[in-house]
Parts: structure tokens; C-alpha cells; sequence
């Protein structure tokens, strides 16, 4: 798995942002695990379900707490 060092790739020191690189995921900077690659476009695709599944989860139990 890919592991970028280059401390430019990295914003804010937690999130990889480099548009040279193809790949949706790659190895995180100082922990174990992956992380996005926030330039690629799918990237943001994966952080909208992420955030979309919550919030259907929280509209489907206020259809059940009214009936």
C-alpha cells in the first residue's frame, strides 16, 4: 500500500490531499489504517454516504415516533 511522507500532500496535518496520486485510499501518515485521498473526486462520494446514513437512520425514527 502506498505511504506518502511528502508533508505537502498533507493539509492540516491529518488529510492527504494530492491530485498526482490515482488512489482513493492510502496508508495514514503516523498511525496504522487508511485514509482518503481527498483530491480524488470518489473520496467525497464515500464521505457523503458516511454522512448520509446517519440522517436517514435519524428521519426513518421521527417517521416512528409520530405514529
Amino acid at each position: 500500500m502506498f505511504k506518502d511522507q511528502n508533508p505537502g500532500h498533507w493539509k492540516l496535518l491529518f488529510f492527504y490531499y494530492n491530485p498526482e496520486q490515482p488512489r482513493l485510499w492510502v496508508r495514514r501518515r503516523w498511525a496504522w489504517g487508511l485514509t482518503l485521498n481527498f483530491a480524488n473526486p470518489m473520496s467525497w462520494a464515500v464521505i457523503a454516504v458516511i454522512l448520509t446514513i446517519p440522517v436517514i437512520g435519524a428521519m426513518i425514527e421521527q417517521v416512528h415516533l409520530i405514529h
